[in-house]
């Protein structure tokens, strides 16, 4: 990995962080009850973690598929 690379992920990931700083700031700053905030957040969380799975398993279905059809490279 060469600099440019390696400032380029470290980039990346600050401005992930710091996305998702702001959106939890922004959540706890917000006018509202803290358990109705804290309910939002678990669904959030919930909802994202279902999303990940899901394409996970998305992702080794198309690898099995590629396997299967003899055009993958990996030796």
């Amino acid at each position: 990995m060469n600099n440019r690379t390696a400032y380029g992920a470290a980039g990346g990931v600050a401005f992930v962080t710091g996305l998702l700083v702001g959106v939890r700031a922004g959540l706890l700053l917000a006018p509202q009850s803290g358990s109705r905030t804290r309910r939002q957040q678990r669904s959030l969380v919930e909802d994202v973690h279902e999303r990940a799975g899901c394409m996970v398993i998305d992702a080794r279905e198309a690898r099995g598929r590629v396997v299967e059809s003899g055009n993958c490279l990996i030796a």
